[in-house]
Formats: structure tokens, C-alpha cells, sequence
């Protein structure tokens, strides 16, 4: 698998509100359509791989989400 990680500065998310974040119409945003990260989960679930978030140490959060390493393999 390889791991991929975003990491942002901002606000954080509250603990509430995390539970729900990969869920349709959730949105941090007054004017979010809450769709994007639901999009996101379904795509990287859909090629095997998960998405999630954490609190970031120094402030806002992380996302992480992994996908399977493609195959190397050449066809002759």
C-alpha cells in the first residue's frame, strides 16, 4: 500500500464533527455542498484503499489515505 498524507494549518475540526466528515452534505463551509470528501471516500474505496482524518499537532488537521502500489509487471 502506499500511504499519502495532506496536512493543513487551519481551525481542526471538532471531535463531532469528525465522526461525520466522509459523509454526504457534512461541510466545515457556511456555503459547502459537503460533497468533496464524500466523492474522495467513495474513489479511494473503490480502488481498495481507505481515507481517514487526525487532529494535526501543531494545529488543524491531517488527511491520510492509502491506495495499493501498482504492479511493476511488463506484459511480452
Amino acid at each position: 500500500m502506499i500511504e499519502v498524507g495532506i496536512t493543513d494549518t487551519g481551525p481542526g475540526i471538532s471531535s463531532e464533527l469528525a465522526m461525520h466528515l466522509f459523509e454526504p452534505f457534512v461541510s466545515t463551509k457556511p456555503d459547502g455542498m459537503g460533497l468533496g470528501l464524500s466523492i474522495c471516500r467513495s474513489i479511494i474505496e473503490a480502488h481498495d484503499g481507505e481515507i481517514w482524518s487526525v487532529p494535526n499537532p501543531a494545529g488543524g488537521t491531517i488527511f491520510r489515505f492509502t491506495l495499493p502500489q501498482a504492479s511493476m509487471a511488463v506484459e511480452s
